[in-house]
């Protein structure tokens, strides 16, 4: 059953505060780690992994192209697979389908195979994270949402430490296919956990407030009416109109259009810091990332003190500022204008992007998923999920070709652009 969406309270009629965590919020959230860990690693070291091999920018953003169209994909035909057939299905497929993208360069690895690779790392990723995520809603209690999902994006945020550091690390080892060895290791640990993840067997033994367990006793103690009622609804719809009424939630439209935008911007920082770093002689450009990693989980620890308590569109005023002082550090390291601290700067850099990354995404996936029924999380998350998909995908390769044409810092102005049009964006489909 839909809850009202303007539901702030965070304590039971007793008053005592409604429980947030759980074995089974903190095993999602292990294995959404082990999830992240491979997309973001897989991601930030294909083209340094491809640098060194002889391969071109360009090529590195193609497969950027078709790991984000993989995703895309997966994630319409994984949203209703698991509004219907359940969440730990897609997450047990997408982990196994993530592990042969991973393994299979190991075996052949040339322009056709890359492409293949590629398509079924992002098919899997994608698959696997939407259930997760929506895994991750069910076992939350609806008040406490969006702290909720700012925590569960600490695997994200700790993936992003450990994952561009190590890959790029495993790249520059003697085979540079170590590289996927250890992305298909995660792969396989997600696997594992997701074999644990039976929580929709029993719905009881969730804690009394987590959202599924409160849905399913609503369900047994309501009238027919609402089902009835949707069961008409369904009935009224044909073809075409009944397949894009079970894959995309149009209420999760208000996150996800800003989304987009936000992810365009950064897919330069998840795709090419690498070689912006190693273009501006940067020791290890895996800092960078660490940098960021470290204040998203600063920032996803402490959303309890704000997320559910302050308007979405000033959360997103923050993080769109702190977007643009990334950039326009980065943008003055491409013209030298810090001269022998430039490596320092870069940084230092990342320190800004995390902030804007950390707030960014959670509140954008709160907004998606809040305003959106509760038996529809599924269609909901995978809407918003595609949204982070076309923005990954679709500009990826426009900064690829941009970065090899006209160089880093007209790539930079763009990414910028980017981010002013999120927060216009924000400002026009927020709910009020």
């Amino acid at each position: 059953m839909e809850r009202k969406a303007n539901t702030t309270k965070s304590t039971t009629p007793s008053g005592i505060r409604e429980g947030l965590w759980s074995p089974i919020f903190i095993l999602i959230l292990t294995c959404t780690l082990s999830t992240f860990l491979v997309g973001q690693g897989i991601n930030a070291g294909t083209s340094v992994y491809l640098e060194r091999i002889g391969g071109s920018v360009g090529l590195a953003g193609i497969g950027a192209l078709c790991f984000s169209v993989a995703a895309g994909v997966a994630r319409i035909i994984s949203g209703p697979v698991i509004d219907t057939r359940g969440r730990r299905i897609v997450i047990m497929a997408g982990a196994i389908v993530m592990f042969v993208g991973c393994i299979g360069p190991l075996a052949a690895n040339d322009g056709a195979s890359f492409v293949l690779w590629r398509i079924l790392q992002g098919a899997g990723f994608s698959a696997a994270t939407t259930a997760t995520a929506t895994a991750a809603a069910d076992v939350l209690p609806f008040s406490r949402m969006g702290e909720g999902i700012g925590y569960y994006g600490l695997g994200q945020a700790v993936s992003m430490s450990i994952g561009p550091a190590l890959a790029i690390f495993l790249v520059s080892t003697d085979p540079a296919q170590n590289f996927y060895f250890g992305c298909a290791a995660c792969s396989l640990l997600a696997f594992v956990l997701s074999l644990l993840i039976r929580y929709e067997n029993n719905p009881y033994k969730l804690p009394a407030t987590s959202e599924y367990r409160v849905r399913q006793e609503q369900n047994r103690t309501a009238n027919k009416e609402t089902k009835t009622s949707n069961a008409a609804k369904k009935q009224e719809l044909h073809g075409w109109h009944r397949v894009l009424d079970s894959v995309f939630e149009p209420k999760a439209l208000p996150g996800t259009v800003p989304i987009l935008f936000m992810c365009g911007a950064f897919s330069f920082n998840i795709f090419y810091m690498g070689l912006l770093g190693n273009s501006l002689n940067v020791g290890n450009p895996g800092i960078f990332y660490t940098a960021s990693a470290v204040v998203m989980i600063i920032v996803r620890l402490t959303s309890g003190r704000f997320m559910d308590k302050v308007a979405p569109i000033h959360i997103m005023e923050v993080a769109v500022v702190a977007g643009l002082v990334c950039f326009a550090m980065l943008l003055a390291c491409t013209i030298g204008a810090f001269g022998h601290i430039t490596e320092l700067i870069f940084y230092i850099s990342g320190l800004p992007f995390g902030l804007c990354m950390g707030l960014a995404v959670p509140v954008n996936q709160t907004v998606a998923v809040r305003f959106s029924p509760a038996d529809r999380w599924g269609a909901a998350n995978a809407l918003f999920m595609l949204g982070v998909d076309i923005g990954n995908g679709a500009l990826s390769v426009a900064w690829g070709f941009l970065s090899e044409t006209l160089g880093f810092t007209a790539t930079i102005c763009a990414v910028i652009l980017c981010l002013i049009t999120a927060y216009i964006s924000a400002r026009i489909v927020y709910p009020k």
